[in-house]
């Protein structure tokens, strides 16, 4: 068997589809891998560091850094690095919020619930407004 054949039930889907149904199958996994890229969102341009909801700070993500905040269980590092943020080291039973990784895209957050700690990656105004509930809303839900 040559290695570069696709695998058997491509080539039983290839050989029964017609040349439209080829053009249909190819059309819809580009559209979506282009819906894909699109919802990724942009990058983002500065991390916002809360605790219990109240700001406490902001970094640019073109600066790498370090920061402290003080959380509910005791002190959370926060690292910035290459426009990319994510929680560092702090005292939680699971690590989840660290477990997130690094969050880069406007809109992405990362979150240690029992340090009160939230990383909220903002990006371009009106992704801003929309996120602060100022005109701009496409939807309300309860």
């Amino acid at each position: 068997m040559n290695p570069l054949s696709p695998p058997p039930l491509l080539r039983l889907l290839l050989r029964a589809a017609n040349p439209w149904d080829r053009a249909v199958i190819a059309g819809s996994a580009l559209a979506i891998g282009a819906l894909g890229m699109g919802l990724q969102g942009e990058p983002g341009r500065m991390v916002q560091i809360y605790r219990d909801n109240q700001p406490v700070a902001q970094l640019a993500l073109e600066k790498n850094g370090e920061t402290t905040v003080e959380g509910r269980l005791g002190p959370v590092r926060v690292e910035v690095a290459e426009g990319r943020a994510r929680l560092l080291e702090y005292a939680s039973a699971r690590m989840i919020g660290m477990r997130t990784g690094w969050v880069s895209r406007a809109g992405q957050a990362a979150v240690c619930i029992p340090c009160g700690v939230l990383l909220r990656i903002d990006g371009p105004p009106e992704l801003q407004a929309m996120s602060e509930g100022t005109p701009g809303v496409d939807a309300v839900t309860r």
